[in-house]
């Protein structure tokens, strides 16, 4: 496994340094000059932005050598890689065939999260991408303390890193398991008590505050008002439909036919989205949670024979490329949107009416 895993790795990380290479600069304001500053001067004295208190990839990156778009972008493509093998074990993990979890680790690395980071590196999301599956797989093992351990440094980056375990937590608490809950509420705490006397440190010390983040305005509507206030209805759909695409067909579905564990970890992960999509960017927060999701969407991807399985991945990964990566000369993102919401409707059909006379009758259609 160990082998496979490296070899799958390897193949991600050639295949996301090429398109790091192609995808342009954002053409906007970014967070690059803070995470350069924190970088480079390790304090930032009165900063408002909540971006100072998120320390650790910055602290780690701009300490060595060579440019600084060249190790942002670097760091995003080793972390999504990793990511996506981190997908891969814990879809092992939640019983998953071999082939099912190729199927979500190529559509963790090829998605609009991993492939956004590509086009603006200068965050830490990448990071909370490999967290998210890492810390997962770690719980579901039993091995809390290292799980614990592994977040409690993750906070100095992003607060997800802390999501994770109050997840667990709750998914303990419904599932009964009580010695695995008190254990993980130990845990999840502890984390959490740990990024709280960060901040608090920050700004007794140096004066950090969040000013100049409309995420800690709660009772005024988050973040959530001000992305919303800066574009149509339409456009709001149409911006979170492209961070997970024809998945959102096959998530709900996958729900149905789930696991009872899955099913529990994905409704125990509920409160954490609602909470993140209320105080981040929407769409943005959502690929946080990817580590479910697309376990979820391959529940009935599986269903497909498997040409037209990574026909799905193919057409998801070229919308993406254009919507992500915004790699210019991509062609339009409409036709592989199109052949990927046609596949996933197929991989339903083949669910609800199974066998291997659908999936026959299936890859007829296709050939």
């Amino acid at each position: 496994m160990l082998d496979r895993d490296v070899t799958r790795f390897v193949a991600i990380a050639l295949l996301l340094g090429s398109v790091a290479a192609l995808a342009p600069n954002p053409w906007y304001a970014t967070d690059r000059g803070t995470y350069e500053a924190i970088g480079r001067r390790w304090i930032l004295p009165d900063c408002s932005d909540l971006h100072c208190f998120r320390v650790l990839v910055a602290w780690t990156l701009e300490r060595l050598p060579g440019p600084s778009i060249v190790k942002w972008k670097a760091y995003a493509v080793l972390a999504n890689a990793g990511a996506a093998v981190a997908l891969g074990r814990l879809c092992a993990a939640l019983g998953f065939t071999r082939q099912s979890g190729a199927y979500a680790a190529w559509l963790a690395a090829l998605g609009f999260g991993s492939l956004y980071t590509l086009f603006d590196p200068y965050t830490s999301d990448p990071l909370m991408f490999l967290l998210g599956p890492t810390l997962m797989t770690l719980l579901l093992g039993d091995r809390i303390a290292t799980a614990s351990a592994v977040a409690a440094v993750g906070v100095f980056a992003k607060e997800f890193a802390a999501a994770v375990l109050w997840i667990f937590t709750v998914y303990a608490a419904m599932a009964r398991e009580w010695q695995r809950f008190y254990r993980a509420l130990l845990g999840a705490a502890t984390v959490a008590l740990i990024w709280v006397l960060f901040h608090l440190w920050l700004q007794l010390t140096y004066n950090y505050g969040y000013a100049g983040s409309a995420s800690t305005d709660l009772l005024g509507g988050g973040y959530l008002r001000v992305w919303a206030s800066y574009m149509s209805p339409r456009v709001a759909a149409s911006v979170v439909f492209a961070e997970f695409g024809a998945l959102f067909l096959l998530i709900p579905a996958g729900l149905w036919w789930a696991t009872r564990q899955l099913r529990l970890l994905t409704v125990a992960a509920v409160p954490a989205l609602v909470a993140l999509a209320y105080v981040q960017q929407p769409d943005r927060a959502l690929w946080n949670f990817h580590f479910l999701a697309i376990p979820l969407a391959v529940v009935v991807l599986e269903a497909l024979p498997p040409v037209l399985a990574w026909a799905f991945v193919a057409a998801y990964a070229l919308a993406n490329l254009r919507f992500g990566a915004q790699v210019a000369f991509v062609p339009s993102a409409r036709f592989p949107v199109a052949v990927s919401l046609l596949l996933a409707v197929a991989a339903i059909g083949c669910k609800i009416f199974g066998g291997a006379d659908a999936k026959r009758s299936v890859a007829a259609v296709g050939s």
